[in-house]
């Protein structure tokens, strides 16, 4: 019963490549629903853990992981079939790639282990997520208000995609002006 929350986890990783599939064959309907069904088990995993009392260090760590391999493999997928511009496609992925290598720099030169998201980092990564659904309701439902909202995602992704990615940069020199934590 303890694994049901990594379980429903599971099905964000198996999602993504079916949902990638599903785009590369068009059949943008398909793909937003498994896309919603997904985010539905997001939260729906946390609520199991928590009615279980089944949270662990496997799913503090395999959650948000399932949640950003979904992420980018859609961005990847709407980048490659044209849905969203390779300069925000870009933008995501260097920005990930930054705060993956400083992160990695830190630890091992500084033995700091722990790395908390920021508030900007949090809200960079709701405004991908309605990017995502803004830009999959639009080749679903092709609509001009739809157009507007998946643009007006786009820029707001962009800005906080920019802004998060500035401020992990500086935190991450700031670790790095600190003194080594000592060695466990």
């Amino acid at each position: 019963m303890r694994q049901i929350p990594n379980i429903i986890t599971l099905f964000r990783v198996f999602a993504a490549p079916v949902a990638a599939w599903l785009l590369a064959q068009a059949r943008y309907r398909e793909a937003l629903a498994l896309v919603i069904l997904a985010g539905l088990t997001d939260w729906f995993d946390g609520w199991a853990a928590r009615k279980l009392k089944a949270s662990g260090k496997t799913g503090i760590i395999f959650d948000p992981l399932a949640d950003k391999i979904l992420l980018v493999v859609l961005f990847v997928e709407l980048a490659v079939i044209h849905l969203i511009p390779l300069w925000m496609f870009l933008l995501a992925i260097i920005r990930d790639l930054v705060i993956v290598v400083g992160a990695l720099l830190v630890r091992i030169f500084r033995n700091v282990h722990k790395f908390v998201p920021s508030i900007w980092g949090k809200i960079s990564t709701f405004f991908q997520i309605m990017l995502v659904l803004m830009v999959l309701l639009d080749a679903a439902f092709p609509h001009r208000l739809l157009s507007a909202l998946r643009l007006t995602a786009l820029a707001l992704s962009g800005i906080f995609i920019t802004v998060s990615g500035i401020g992990y940069i500086r935190r991450g020199i700031e670790m790095a002006r600190q003194p080594a934590l000592p060695r466990a």
